[in-house]
């Protein structure tokens, strides 16, 4: 059996009768194009001939991600099947199979027979979900970004006693402190170090691979988090540390990592490319807010609401009472925060525009519960 990193939080995991690749990103850029891979990877180069079976850990565009899984199913000829949590929303499921992907969307905490030498068990938590694998006489967990509950863990810790190789996200992902808030951001590296570690060394794993970290921020708006990230020289000196390509070696992979470390270092500081939003207009966000509130069923109770916009004397107000989206100039109406018009475009019109807006990172809030209230709403109107 062989296991390869291939990128971000894709890996592959090769037994006598199949190929297994997880959640798999290679090229482009997603959360409203605000992260960038630090490579991306050409599909050319990888062998694909023995491809069975995707595995799809959670929805977020740098696990789910439709440009790579349309390279995916145009560079292979064999028969696909892309194994996805349960969902109350059929959508993907359906895309999928439009895209020509065979799909199965699997139940929590059962086991899938689905080779003789590969099983799988699903662990979900809110949107995300972690995999146990069990691959020829190795058990795999593939936490990601899966914040596993207490209760959780103890049920796969007693499934599962004895983990040889576990993978988890190790650096920042989202939307923890405004950028001017050092003490916040701080605390937000020092809680991924804590995470790590702290799941480490509950499953007690014989190995421990850090990865889904190795993206950068590649937005004007958020290219200050690029400041925070959690180092790989900071992480235990006992963990793996894969390259492109590396296959996991399970004795003597100390000096490799030390390389490995110092190439992802090399590779981190020669990040030059950064992005400034595209171009909406205030007026576009209007509208696009207008039609957002005209298609409410119910109201919430939040609020009049302004958003400020980025080098911009207009600001938007929504009043959800009245369903109306105004340009204002002057407010006595709350401010949540601060925006790039093109991320509050998406905001009201993309179906999970607020867990994008909150992932992006490219604002700064002014109201806490104001911002946090909006943001929430908007989500839940969108079922996974």
């Amino acid at each position: 059996m062989k296991i390869n990193f291939i990128n971000h939080a894709c890996f592959s995991i090769e037994t006598d009768s199949s190929l297994s690749i997880f959640d798999p990103w290679f090229t482009g850029d997603v959360f409203n194009n605000s992260w960038s891979l630090l490579r991306e990877t050409d599909i050319d180069s990888l062998s694909l001939d023995k491809l069975k079976y995707i595995f799809i850990t959670h929805e977020h565009p740098d696990h789910l991600h439709w440009r790579t899984l349309k390279q995916i199913k145009d560079s292979c000829t064999n028969e696909l099947r892309i194994i996805i949590p349960k969902r109350r929303n059929s959508n993907v499921s359906d895309a999928l199979r439009k895209m020509g992907f065979m799909v199965a969307e699997a139940p929590p905490h059962r086991k899938f027979q689905i080779e003789k030498d590969l099983a799988f068990t699903n662990y979900p938590t809110n949107h995300d979900s972690a995999y146990v694998l069990e691959a020829g006489d190795k058990i795999i967990l593939n936490q990601n970004d899966c914040k596993l509950s207490t209760e959780q863990c103890q049920r796969i810790k007693g499934t599962y006693p004895n983990i040889d190789l576990y993978l988890m996200q190790f650096s920042l992902a989202g939307f923890y402190a405004n950028r001017n808030d050092t003490t916040g951001l701080r605390e937000a590296k020092n809680y991924h170090l804590r995470l790590i570690q702290k799941y480490d060394n509950f499953f007690s794993p014989s190995i421990t691979i850090p990865f889904a970290s190795f993206v950068y921020f590649s937005r004007e708006k958020n290219k200050f988090l690029n400041d925070w990230i959690v180092s790989l020289n900071e992480l235990s000196s006992s963990y793996q540390v894969l390259f492109y390509n590396d296959e996991v070696q399970w004795h003597g992979f100390e000096d490799r990592s030390k390389e490995n470390i110092k190439k992802w270092e090399d590779l981190f500081r020669s990040v030059t490319t950064i992005k400034e939003a595209p171009q909406v207009s205030v007026d576009e966000v209007r509208e696009a807010a207008q039609v957002f509130l005209n298609d409410l069923v119910d109201i919430p109770q939040i609020p009049t609401t302004v958003f400020e916009f980025y080098d911009c004397s207009d600001k938007l107000e929504i009043n959800y009472q009245e369903r109306r989206a105004s340009i204002v100039g002057e407010t006595n109406s709350l401010v949540a925060g601060v925006v790039t018009p093109y991320d509050m475009k998406c905001f009201f019109t993309l179906p999970w525009g607020a867990d994008t807006l909150n992932i992006t990172s490219c604002f700064d809030i002014k109201n806490q519960s104001l911002w946090k209230n909006n943001l929430l709403f908007v989500d839940s109107l969108y079922h996974r």
